[in-house]
Parts: C-alpha cells; sequence; structure tokens
C-alpha cells in the first residue's frame, strides 16, 4: 500500500526501533579520522552573488571585476573569479517631448552559469495560516511562476508547512522544473484536514491535541462543539505560530551552506494581528524577528504573498497577518506583495529583482569550524547600489550539524545531482520487476565495490532505500546500518524486495558515514505493468558472471509478528545462484564470450504453451544488431513462475555500451514479450 507521506516525514519516522542489519563493533579508527577532520584546514574557493541597481532600482549590467572590491571580515580579498549573469532583457526608461515609452536593450549572452550558482528558488506554501481558497490561489501562483519566469538552470524547490506535518520537503532544490510543477499539483492538504492515509484529523481534534501539548488540560475544552473561551485559541495560535517559526528557523540554518542567494517564496496569511503585538506575551514577535534574521544571515531573502489579500475585509474573523509578513521580508532582504490573486504581477517584480547579477570569487582557508564570515561588497563607480550576500559560515563537521541539518544532508544526497554538502559518489544500482503478483514483484540490486568507496565505509555506515511514485511520494523505505569493516569480500550486493502497486517508480539507495556525513548515492527506475489477463511475459533477466566475490546483504523491516512466513531472499527469486557466479549490473570485462541469465517468466491462461526463445546483441554506437546463440541449461517453475537459466554466447566487443534483448513468443497464439538490459564494456 503507497504511504500518503513526502520526503521529510519519511526522513523523521524512518530510523526504526529495531535495526534491519546492524553491526554492535564500531570503528575506532574512524572516530580517530573523524577528529583530525574537524581541525583539518582547507582552501575553498568562495562564490558570492552581488546585485547591482542605479539609484531608480534598475540593473546595472556592464560592469567588470576591476569595478568591485571585496571585504571578508574587514579583509580586502584578491577577486581572482568573475561572472556576470544577465537572465532577461531589463527596460530603461527614455523621456521623449511627446510621450514616453519603454525601449528594450539587448543585452549580450550570458556566460555559462556554473551549476551552483544558478538562481535559486524555494516555494513555501504556509497551509497552516491558510484558508483553502489561499492555498488554490498560491498553488497557482507557484505555478504561473514556473511558467513564466524560470530559466532552464534556474533551480527550484517546494517545501509546505502544516500543524500536524510540520515542515515538509515536497521537492528540493533541482532544475527540473517539471517534476516541482507535479509536487505543486499533487499537494492535497487543506488547512485543518490531512488525508486518510496520513491518519486526518478534524480542525477540532487538531486544536484538542495542541491543547494537551500545550498542557492546558481538559477544563478549557471537553466537547467537541462547546463554546470556547478565548484563552484556549489564543494558545493553540502560538501553538501552531511557534512550530513555523522554529521550523523555518532550523530550514534557515541548514540553508547556510547552500552558496549563493536562496530566494524564498512564502504564501502565507501571516500570523495574527493580535497575537504579533500581544503586549502581556511579546515574545511571538521577538522570536518571529529572530527568525527573519536568521534568514537574512543565510542569504535567503523572503518574498512575501499575502493571500488574505483584500478578502480580510469580507471576514468575519480574518487572520490579519500582513504585518508580520512585511516585517519578515523587511529583515529578510525580500519584497511583500500584499494580495496572491496578482500573480502576473507579482511574478515579474520577482523576476525583475533576481535576473541580473554578478558571481565574484576569492580563496579561503576554510577551517572547519562553523564560523560566521561578514561579507562587504563595495563598487568604485558612485552612485550605484551593491546588494551582496551578507555572509557564510565555515564548513562545520557532520557530527555537530543539528538532526535537521542531518535530514536536509540526507535530501540533497539523495534527491541533487550536485549535492551542495558534497562531492557525489555513485555506484551501480538495477530494478528488476520479477512477478505478476503484487506480493514481492519487485527487486532492487546494488553493487558496493569496498575499494571504490573506502573513504565512505569507515565505521558505521547509514544504508537507506527510497522508492518513490510518480507524484514523487515515498512508496517504501527501508533505512539500516552496517559495518563494513567485518565483511571480508571485496564487493557487496546489497538488495531490498519490493511489493508494489502498478506504475513508474524512481529509486535510490544511499550510503552515508554517520561519523563523516561523507555519502555515495546509486540511482535507477522501474516500471510494474498492469496484470497481463492472458498470453506470456518475460521479466527483466539476472545476468551472472564468473566471480567468486561476492558478499550478499538484504535489507528487510522488523518482522511484526512471529507467525509471519519468513520472507525471500534473492535466491528464493534467482535460484541459480551459486558462490561461483555475482550478479552483473553495469560493467562486463571485455574479452567474456559466455553470459549466463536468469530469466522469469509467467504464462497465463495458454494450455500446453510452445515457447519459443531468441536473444540480441545490440551496440549502441553503430546500431548493429546481432543474433546469439540461446542455451538452455536448466528450468524449475515457483508459484507460477517460470524459472530459465540460459547461456548465451557473446561475440567479440568493443569498449563501449551494449543492450541485450531477449525475446519469448508463444507459437499457438502468437503472444510475444521482450525485455532488455543494457551494460557497457570496459
Amino acid at each position: 500500500m503507497k504511504k500518503s507521506i513526502f520526503l521529510l516525514i519519511l526522513i523523521l519516522s524512518l530510523f526504526f526501533q529495531t535495526k534491519a542489519f546492524t553491526n554492535k563493533s564500531d570503528s575506532l579508527q574512524a572516530k580517530k579520522e573523524q577528529k583530525a577532520l574537524q581541525h583539518e584546514v582547507t582552501v575553498t574557493l568562495k562564490l558570492v552573488q552581488v546585485y547591482v541597481t542605479d539609484k531608480k532600482g534598475d540593473p546595472i549590467t556592464d560592469l567588470t571585476k576591476a569595478d568591485f572590491i571585496l571585504y571578508d571580515n574587514g579583509k580586502l580579498q584578491a577577486i581572482t573569479d568573475f561572472e556576470k549573469h544577465n537572465l532577461a532583457l531589463p527596460v530603461k526608461k527614455t523621456e521623449k517631448k511627446i510621450e514616453e515609452k519603454l525601449e528594450e536593450t539587448e543585452l549580450a549572452p550570458s556566460m555559462k552559469i556554473p551549476s551552483r550558482m544558478n538562481r535559486k528558488f524555494i516555494l513555501l506554501l504556509d497551509i497552516a495560516s491558510n484558508d483553502l481558497l489561499g492555498v488554490t490561489e498560491s498553488k497557482k501562483a507557484a505555478l504561473h511562476f514556473i511558467d513564466t519566469q524560470l530559466q532552464p538552470s534556474d533551480e527550484i524547490g517546494i517545501f509546505s508547512y502544516s500543524p500536524l506535518k510540520g515542515l515538509i520537503v515536497h521537492e528540493y532544490l533541482t532544475s527540473d522544473h517539471k517534476k516541482v510543477k507535479e509536487s505543486i499539483k499533487s499537494i492535497k492538504d487543506v488547512p485543518g484536514v490531512v488525508d486518510e492515509e496520513g491518519g486526518g484529523m478534524t480542525l477540532m481534534q487538531e486544536r484538542m491535541r495542541a491543547e494537551a501539548e500545550a498542557g492546558l488540560g481538559s477544563e478549557s475544552s471537553t466537547t467537541i462543539g462547546m463554546t470556547r473561551n478565548v484563552a484556549p485559541e489564543i494558545e493553540f495560535l502560538k501553538y501552531k505560530a511557534n512550530n513555523f517559526i522554529d521550523g523555518v528557523k532550523e530550514l534557515a540554518k541548514s540553508l547556510r551552506y547552500v552558496p549563493g542567494y536562496k530566494n524564498i517564496i512564502l504564501f502565507s496569511a501571516g500570523i495574527k494581528k493580535e497575537l504579533f503585538y500581544e503586549r502581556d506575551d511579546p515574545r511571538i514577535r521577538s522570536k518571529f524577528e529572530d527568525m527573519s534574521k536568521e534568514l537574512a544571515s543565510s542569504s535567503s531573502p523572503v518574498h512575501a504573498v499575502y493571500t488574505e489579500g483584500s478578502r480580510y475585509l469580507l471576514k468575519k474573523n480574518p487572520v490579519v497577518g500582513m504585518d508580520s509578513l512585511k516585517m519578515l521580508s523587511k529583515i529578510s532582504g525580500g519584497k511583500y506583495f500584499n494580495d496572491v490573486v496578482h500573480h502576473e504581477e507579482i511574478s515579474k517584480e520577482i523576476q525583475n529583482s533576481t535576473s541580473n547579477y554578478y558571481v565574484l570569487g576569492y580563496y579561503i582557508n576554510d577551517k572547519w569550524d562553523g564560523k560566521y564570515h561578514e561579507v562587504k561588497v563595495k563598487v568604485e563607480r558612485k552612485g550605484y547600489q551593491v546588494h551582496a550576500q551578507a555572509g557564510y559560515f565555515n564548513s562545520k563537521p557532520f557530527s555537530e550539524f543539528s538532526e535537521f541539518e542531518k535530514r536536509l544532508h540526507l535530501i540533497d544526497l539523495a534527491m541533487s545531482d550536485t549535492p551542495y554538502f558534497q562531492e557525489l559518489t555513485r555506484f551501480s544500482l538495477i530494478s528488476l520487476h520479477c512477478s505478476q503478483k503484487n506480493e514481492s514483484n519487485f527487486v532492487l540490486l546494488s553493487e558496493i565495490s569496498l575499494e571504490r568507496i573506502k573513504e565512505i565505509i569507515g565505521g558505521k555506515t547509514e544504508l537507506v532505500t527510497l522508492i518513490f511514485d510518480s507524484e514523487n511520494k515515498i512508496a517504501d523505505s527501508y533505512q539500516g546500518e552496517v559495518n563494513f569493516s567485518l565483511i571480508p569480500k571485496k564487493k557487496v550486493y546489497y538488495y531490498s524486495i519490493f511489493s508494489l502497486q502498478p506504475g513508474q517508480y524512481e529509486c535510490r539507495v544511499v550510503l552515508r558515514n554517520l561519523e563523516t556525513g561523507k555519502g555515495a548515492v546509486a540511482s535507477s527506475s522501474v516500471k510494474i505493468p498492469e496484470k497481463l489477463d492472458s498470453g506470456i511475459r518475460l521479466y527483466p533477466p539476472l545476468f551472472l558472471i564468473p566471480d567468486k566475490e561476492a558478499y550478499y546483504l538484504k535489507a528487510s523491516k522488523p518482522q511484526k509478528e512471529k507467525a509471519e512466513k519468513e520472507p525471500l531472499s534473492l535466491i528464493n527469486i534467482y535460484p541459480f545462484l551459486s558462490n561461483e557466479h555475482s550478479p552483473l549490473l553495469e560493467e562486463l570485462d571485455r574479452g567474456v564470450s559466455r553470459l549466463l541469465a536468469v530469466v522469469r517468466s509467467s504464462i497465463i491462461n495458454i494450455k500446453e504453451p510452445d515457447i519459443e526463445l531468441s536473444a540480441h546483441l545490440i551496440q549502441h554506437s553503430s546500431g548493429q544488431k546481432t543474433d546469439l546463440s540461446v542455451s538452455i541449461l536448466s528450468a524449475e517453475n515457483r508459484e507460477e513462475v517460470d524459472i530459465l537459466l540460459i547461456e548465451l554466447e557473446l561475440p567479440e566487443m568493443e569498449p563501449g555500451k551494449y543492450s541485450l534483448e531477449i525475446a519469448a513468443e508463444e507459437l499457438s497464439t502468437n503472444s510475444k514479450s521482450l525485455v532488455v538490459r543494457s551494460f557497457i564494456i570496459k
């Protein structure tokens, strides 16, 4: 069954009380290395984003490196790297005697934008303070901004906040804008309601829960529908406001280590005016101000969009929270917009204020102490206004990350093509659909070369498997810890067996050292087809190569009941595995002349079937297709699935990428099926 939860909800609840494959021995050596790492000084290229305008606020686009002066903690720095980014055509006003018209000025093509200094936007939907119409208009405005203003290189993410789920990452910073749009459309949360699969609560239940956590007891509200006192309502609003402030403040701290400006577009009705200016308890306003300053120090200006707009005049009990949003925008360095329905004007103004900028680069000694550096940028020319990120934080050891930072670090590692926290190491992963049944119908298999990732696997290593459905929701997941130093083999084949509904899925396996934070990622995709009523269906083959270095590691959740049957292992699904062979995932040595394949197939509603197998090798570079000789070495039937061990004779192959097709035809019904696996000759 699919779980209607998003990525951060998974990360919050992923760590099971019983680890699936935890090794008790810790690596003392890894701890020593981590301690040494904390004091290591590294030379790093620091990049600073700078916006320059004239007195009218129009962008200045003709500056050179020589025009800039940069100070880091008061020390003059030598600017070694310089880039100019002109992503839109600025409009220049020219006065005429008869009329005033707008004249577009042509700009030279912008330079290639480095991947880590693209424009970045985080869309933050505050569901807690919104009503249903506000949420609808916010989603419409967010989609309009993506459709009309984003450049292909821009990175964008979508977050939301609700009282029960907290701060949720629906999609982290990515240049895949289509994926973000799909995530926005899939947000079904409405104020006071959670979807059924998430264990929904009514608004009244939500209030009662909040009051219980606030320690109000049962005297303030004992029966649904009773007249409520004012005090509990205020306490409930404080509860929501405090949680929102704490969540966004943690996000701001995590964004410190992402280079450049992170423009946050917040869709919210704000904090109710009576609460924001409460004389007897000014703590909400003070905390909100601190949160705003935290966003400013992490170079995350907030463009706050008021979702009540003029509608608040028609409401009996409006939120009227525009004052809090105005403060947030002013302190963080963003802009305030007073009505979400004007999404065209809002999108254009945000575009104009973020589209033309410079990137200044200089080298620093990063001491891994997490300390803040103040940055000041000036230009030689007079009359210009310079807007640059106020500063940055040195890197800090992973062991000093907060829990939220560690969660965001994992999201960044799992979902980003170019993670901000580290250089990405990749390993091989294949996804194999293996049965018509919903129960145990999908295998995820990865190859982990311990030599290749030796810098990652010292001491305790976390293994996380994430399966995303077509709506980017978590369909299933596993998590556990392992000490690779105790494994005697050079290669580890880590696998998971899933039961998934028909559909398209994206798969990730993440390795992360729990002491240093270093990680590696593998990715794959799979389509689980609808059940076949009649005919023949082949499933993707598992190729086997001669290799005695295999060590199999299974991810499995703790069994809930003793009576539950023993879960399947890889050898149950592919019974011809032996100590003499290992799975082929991605790379095949040149010169291999024979390849074994374990092929699974289902034959549905065909009496006395007559099956003919064939195989073809396709070279990607030339498109050449070669027929292969197929020999059936063994066969057996398990749970309505026929399993064959076949041998394929391979021709001499040049280095490059190849696909191997295996086809089956049932001669009496002409039913056909084809499966394809790709590999690389190295």
